[in-house]
């Protein structure tokens, strides 16, 4: 009976791991090729339309970014699956150690960054004007960068290749024996510096902007169940509360699967004497997995709650090759239509200044007058 219960055991965990293996061998690819075409999509949209105006395109396009240098280390260590071994060579083991480490670090530091400056965008509007601006964000992303750089640079001492089971012809990408106790320390300070305090300031940010994007929804709906109409939040505080819903899914998905992952690192701080049971590898393996794939969703994320970032994607799609009509392309005979017509119209705009009031941003209102000129 009980030889019968062991065999079932063994069974079942063969099966899982068969499972894991096979998950790994063929989600990990799609993963990184789908992710990488994704978030090459969204560098493009972010840097060469009309969205490059907005500080917030920033992070997230150095968010996108940094999750490709994550996936690009991923698909790396993947290659080993199939007899590629580049990741256990000397001077590639470290290097890819170093580039996921620094990504990491950098993924969730960019996230830090676009929900404090949406922070203050929601919370304190008359500032976003002078703090929320491109050249801060990137004078962020730079110095967010050099930090990284310097913080992560340790890994590159405590890896390289090392033989297996005693065996010197295989070797492995591992974690030099002499250094385990630097190691140690370093995963610490990582762990802290990569999960408590960004984790910790994300919930906290992201309370209090749900919070008042909450407060304001139930202004408007107010305001407009009266029959009023608020001529103070028009276009403005619309466009500003769709970049902030986009943030907030981005930062909440984040959140989600990331946290998985560090807790399993937690616990393995904490319990020194660890039973590696079969649960426990199973529970690693699927926090990983969510890890790894929160470096490659960002396309989907960015479609699903960004109105203006899908307008932009459907634009690109339907581009059209200029058509010729008689020897002419037909987009230069629309331009000089337009240079000729702007010349009988003169525009005349008269500038004012609206005062702060429930929870809407002071900005500025144009009203054009336009008369035809005779020629």
């Amino acid at each position: 009976m009980e030889e019968q219960e062991s065999k079932g055991m063994t069974n079942q965990s063969n099966w899982v791991e068969s499972t894991m293996f096979v998950v790994q061998m063929y989600y990990t690819p799609t993963l990184v090729g789908l992710g990488t075409l994704g978030n090459c999509l969204s560098v493009y949209v972010f840097f060469y339309t009309k969205m490059r105006k907005a500080s917030s395109s920033w992070y997230l396009a150095a968010l996108v970014i940094s999750d490709t240098g994550f996936l690009a280390s991923l698909f790396v260590v993947w290659l080993n699956l199939v007899g590629f071994g580049i990741f256990n060579r000397q001077g590639y083991c470290q290097f890819f150690v170093y580039l996921s480490t620094l990504c990491s670090f950098l993924s969730v530091w960019f996230v830090v960054s676009f929900t404090v400056e949406r922070f203050i965008a929601v919370l304190y509007p008359l500032r976003r004007q002078s703090l929320c601006t491109v050249t801060k964000a990137k004078m962020v992303i730079l110095g967010l960068t050099c930090i990284g750089v310097i913080l992560c640079s340790p890994v590159l001492w405590f890896s390289g290749p090392r033989p297996v089971n005693n065996k010197p012809n295989i070797t492995a990408c591992q974690l030099v024996t002499e250094r385990e106790n630097l190691a140690s320390a370093f995963n610490v300070a990582d762990t802290i510096l990569t999960f408590v305090l960004p984790f910790g300031t994300i919930v906290i940010l992201n309370g209090l902007i749900s919070r008042a994007v909450w407060r304001l929804a139930n202004v408007r709906r107010t305001l407009t169940t009266n029959g009023q109409r608020n001529l103070r939040c028009g276009n403005t505080g619309m466009s500003q509360a769709k970049v902030t819903k986009m943030l907030l899914v981005v930062s909440s998905v984040f959140l989600c699967f990331n946290l998985p992952a560090y807790v399993m690192r937690v616990r393995a701080f904490i319990e020194v004497h660890q039973d590696d049971t079969r649960s426990t590898m199973l529970a690693q393996q699927i926090a990983n997995l969510l890890f790894d794939t929160n470096f490659g969703i960002n396309f989907v994320l960015y479609c699903a709650s960004g109105q203006n970032f899908r307008k932009a994607v459907v634009r690109l799609i339907l581009r059209r090759p200029w058509r010729w009509h008689s020897g002419t392309p037909v987009s230069n005979h629309v331009s000089d239509i337009r240079r000729s017509s702007s010349k009988m119209t003169r525009q005349k705009t008269i500038v004012y200044e609206v005062p702060w009031n429930e929870g809407c941003e002071m900005r500025t209102i144009e009203s054009s007058s336009t008369r035809t000129l005779s020629q």
